[in-house]
């Protein structure tokens, strides 16, 4: 049986990585999207890293402030993906753990957006695209139930059976010759039937 720590670490690096794709797929979402409406695709990593450098981080443009806009969501969805692992435990993946995770990322946004950052940072607030937003945590949401597929791949591997050791095969004794003894033969005449060699062949007088 899996000792519980070893099982929670288990379930907490599956978490780990199921957070991390979905936070990478609902990045990218908010790239594509952005570009799909014929914007920066910066729109939002920007937006994100106003909390940090202020106002002047909200351009339309690729800058250094920019890196804080990536790196701030993919802390707090990845530690948000352990944390859903380890609540989940052991559960299969299936629909119910994929409703369960989509819910789960349409309650993040909310947390994260509409109540801590518009406390923290409410320029967040008034120039967020929701609805990109939106499909963005549902993405990361549906990731999530991932986990389960990722802890049963990180399962302890069974020990491999040893390979049995080759055995030498066991010498072949001559073959007996059924009922001489028996029969009281004596090796002599057990040995006249076996077929001599031409060289060896008796002599005796030649027919006239």
């Amino acid at each position: 049986m899996e000792p519980t720590a070893q099982r929670d670490l288990r379930l907490t690096l599956a978490g780990l990585q199921a957070g991390c794709l979905g936070s990478l797929l609902m990045i990218g979402w908010w790239l594509l999207a952005e570009l799909i409406q014929h914007r920066s695709p910066w729109t939002v990593p920007n937006l994100l890293a106003t909390t940090f450098y202020g106002e002047r981080a909200y351009r339309s443009a690729f800058t250094a402030s920019t890196w804080s806009g990536f790196a701030a969501p993919m802390v707090v969805y990845c530690l948000a993906g352990v944390g859903f692992a380890l609540l989940g435990r052991e559960r299969k993946a299936g629909w119910l753990l994929i409703m369960i995770g989509a819910v789960t990322g349409l309650l993040l946004d909310w947390f994260v957006f509409d109540f801590t950052l518009r406390r923290i940072n409410p320029l967040v607030s008034i120039y967020s695209p929701d609805r990109i937003l939106a499909v963005s945590h549902l993405i990361y949401g549906i990731t999530l139930a991932s986990y389960a597929g990722f802890a049963r791949d990180l399962l302890p591997q069974p020990a491999l059976p040893s390979e049995a050791t080759s055995e030498a095969p066991p010498t072949q004794e001559p073959p007996e010759v059924p009922f001489a003894h028996s029969r009281g033969l004596s090796d002599q005449e057990i040995g006249g039937g076996v077929p001599q060699s031409a060289d060896e062949a008796p002599t005796g007088p030649r027919p006239l």
